[in-house]
């Protein structure tokens, strides 16, 4: 299945980038953003590739080919992202290592481990509002082809998974 989907990905990036193409005028000209987007989807061979683009900013600005001022925006959004998240990131073990205890107890109270469910649930939905507002305001910033060529990233790196990767699940121990 998760080769389908990639497969899907891959296949709505290459039509999406090729529109563009299309859609030239007949003495040839070509537009310069679908040759960006002709270079962009040669680099993304899978979903790795494109979920490790997502997160280095700086792979990000020149996959996308921005701007000077559109990197800056960029940098500083992830910034703001990774600042917002980091305690969020840090209050997590604890709140696991909180649930486990909990279950692990010789008489479990289920009042205990509903509010400690909870507590790791408000926790990801904290995260996932810090990378939907990086994400409305990166886009905002996006040329249309720019933001197609975004757009397909995401799918492809996280299908229709909003949670896909974004924290994972409670540390083993």
């Amino acid at each position: 299945m998760k080769t389908a989907t990639s497969t899907l990905a891959t296949a709505l990036l290459l039509g999406a980038l090729a529109l563009p193409l299309a859609a030239q005028d007949p003495a040839g000209a070509v537009n310069a953003g679908a040759t960006a987007g002709a270079a962009v989807t040669a680099a993304v061979p899978d979903a790795s590739t494109a979920y490790s683009l997502l997160w280095h900013p700086r792979a990000l600005a020149k996959f996308l080919r921005l701007s000077a001022s559109q990197t800056t925006t960029l940098l500083s959004l992830a910034d703001a992202r990774d600042k917002a998240n980091q305690p969020l990131r840090q209050a997590r073990g604890p709140l696991c290592q909180q649930l486990e205890t909990d279950l692990d107890a010789a008489t479990p109270d289920p009042a205990a481990i509903g509010a400690d469910t909870l507590n790791l649930y408000d926790n990801r939905e904290a995260i996932a509002a810090n990378r939907k507002t990086f994400d409305t305001s990166f886009s905002a910033i996006l040329d249309p082809t720019q933001l197609a060529a975004y757009d397909a990233l995401k799918q492809l790196a996280f299908g229709l998974d909003r949670y896909a990767d974004l924290i994972g699940g409670c540390p083993k121990s």
